[in-house]
């Protein structure tokens, strides 16, 4: 009995534990013929990519450095809004797993930057960059 109710307990928290790393799902939605999953969600928007853009053959394993540094993706972030480190500040950079249908693990950056100088309520630029550098904006699902 000791056992069974251990098991419950740990499906119920793995389960909870993939909830917080908003576990790759199938969309239903589809656009020109193509894929789409949904990868993670924020108060902005949702991120959602196409089958097609990440490489789960070339996923990060945890070991060494992943294939795009933290570095190299503030410098994409940076890029993609056309400003420079005087105009925005990082906010917070996290490095963030998700895991796809196939069992394999999608690592990203989620990237905020901050506009300088810093006041309350500063308005916040947020962007989703895989590490093939490519960078993905917030979706907002039509109401």
């Amino acid at each position: 009995m000791r056992c069974f109710f251990g098991l419950i307990l740990m499906f119920v928290f793995s389960v909870g534990h993939a909830n917080d790393l908003k576990v790759i799902e199938y969309s239903q939605e589809t656009r020109q013929g193509e894929e789409y999953f949904f990868l993670y969600g924020t108060s902005k928007g949702n991120y959602i990519v196409k089958s097609w853009q990440f490489d789960i053959d070339d996923s990060w394993d945890g070991e060494g450095e992943p294939r795009l540094s933290i570095g190299q993706a503030i410098e994409r972030t940076y890029e993609y809004f056309g400003k420079s480190k005087s105009e925005l500040g990082i906010q917070e950079v996290m490095l963030r797993p998700a895991f796809s249908k196939q069992d394999s693990v999608i690592w990203f950056y989620h990237v905020t930057l901050i506009t300088l100088p810093y006041e309350f309520g500063a308005e916040k630029h947020e962007v989703v960059v895989l590490t093939s550098g490519e960078v993905l904006l917030p979706y907002k699902p039509k109401s």
